[in-house]
C-alpha cells in the first residue's frame, strides 16, 4: 500500500501547478448477498402444442388417444405434451375434459412457451456509497482491518429489483430458437461485509486556484469520481479555510 501511495502521489505532484494538501487511507464497506434466482427457457410454441391448445379450447377431450386420432399424431407425442402443459400450468382437467388456464390462453395468444430451469445462485456486491450493484466473485469476504471506514459510508437495504435487473443483464441469453430469461429472485441473504482500501489525496491547483480530491479505489484499480465528488461536496470549503489560515500564519 505504501508503494502504491508513493506512486500515486508522485504522479499527482508531477504537475508543478499542483500541491498535495493532505492524504488519507481508509476502507470502503461493500456488502455482498447470496442470491438464489429462477430462470425460464422461452421459445416459440410449436405447431403441435398450438393444435392441442386450440383443440382443448374448442372441444371436450379427456384422453390423449382421442386427440391423437383427431390430429393423426402418435399418441406418445400427445401424452408427453399434455404432461408438459399440465406441469407448466397451461391446462387442467375439468369435469368434461382439459381446459385452458388463464396462463394457457395468454401463451396461446402470444405464441410462446416457457419451461422452468433449475434454480441458480450468484453473489452480488453492493456499494451504498455508489448505489451500485455488481456481480461478485465466489470467495470469502475480506475482513476490515485497522483502517478507518469511509467517513461518508451509508447504509441501505437490499433492492431486489435492482438485483433482478443486474441478473437479467448478466444471466440472460438469446439463441436463434430460444431465450433464457431470469424470472425472479427466490432468496437473498446478506453476507459479512467486504472492505476495500482507498487512497485519498486532497490537492490544490495553484494556477486555477481550485482545491479538489482524488480517490484511488483499489477494487476497480482506478480513480473514483463518485467518491471524489462526495468528499468535495462536504469538505472543499473547510480545506480552503484551512489554507487561508496557514497563509495568514506565515505572512
Amino acid at each position: 500500500m505504501d508503494k502504491l501511495k508513493a506512486k500515486l502521489r508522485s504522479e499527482l505532484a508531477g504537475n508543478p501547478d499542483v500541491s498535495v494538501l493532505d492524504e488519507k487511507v481508509w476502507q470502503l464497506p461493500i456488502v455482498s448477498y447470496d442470491v438464489s434466482f429462477d430462470r425460464v427457457k422461452r421459445f416459440r410454441m410449436d405447431i403441435l402444442m398450438k393444435m392441442l391448445l386450440l383443440a382443448f379450447q374448442e372441444t371436450d377431450i379427456r384422453r390423449a388417444a382421442t386427440l391423437a386420432e383427431m390430429l393423426s399424431v402418435e399418441e406418445l407425442f400427445v401424452s408427453d405434451l399434455i404432461s408438459k402443459m399440465k406441469r407448466t400450468g397451461l391446462i387442467l382437467l375439468g369435469k368434461k375434459g382439459y381446459v385452458l388456464t388463464p396462463k394457457g390462453y395468454d401463451y396461446l395468444e402470444k405464441g410462446i412457451f416457457e419451461e422452468s430451469l433449475d434454480r441458480e445462485q450468484a453473489i452480488i456486491s453492493y456499494s451504498a456509497a455508489h448505489d451500485d450493484y455488481r456481480m461478485a466473485e465466489t470467495g470469502s469476504p475480506s475482513p476490515g482491518g485497522e483502517l478507518p471506514v469511509y467517513r461518508y459510508a451509508m447504509e441501505k437495504h437490499a433492492d431486489t429489483e435492482a438485483m433482478l435487473n443486474l441478473l437479467s443483464e448478466e444471466k440472460e441469453t438469446a439463441e436463434e430458437k430460444f431465450q433464457i430469461i431470469v424470472s425472479g429472485i427466490a432468496d437473498c441473504e446478506e453476507r459479512t461485509a467486504d472492505y476495500v482500501p482507498c487512497l485519498e489525496f486532497q490537492l490544490h491547483d495553484h494556477k486555477q486556484d481550485i482545491v479538489y480530491a482524488r480517490v484511488w479505489n483499489t477494487m476497480t484499480g482506478s480513480w473514483d469520481e463518485t467518491l471524489e465528488k462526495q468528499i468535495e461536496e462536504q469538505e472543499v470549503v473547510t480545506w480552503r479555510e484551512a489554507m487561508k489560515k496557514r497563509e495568514t500564519s506565515f505572512s
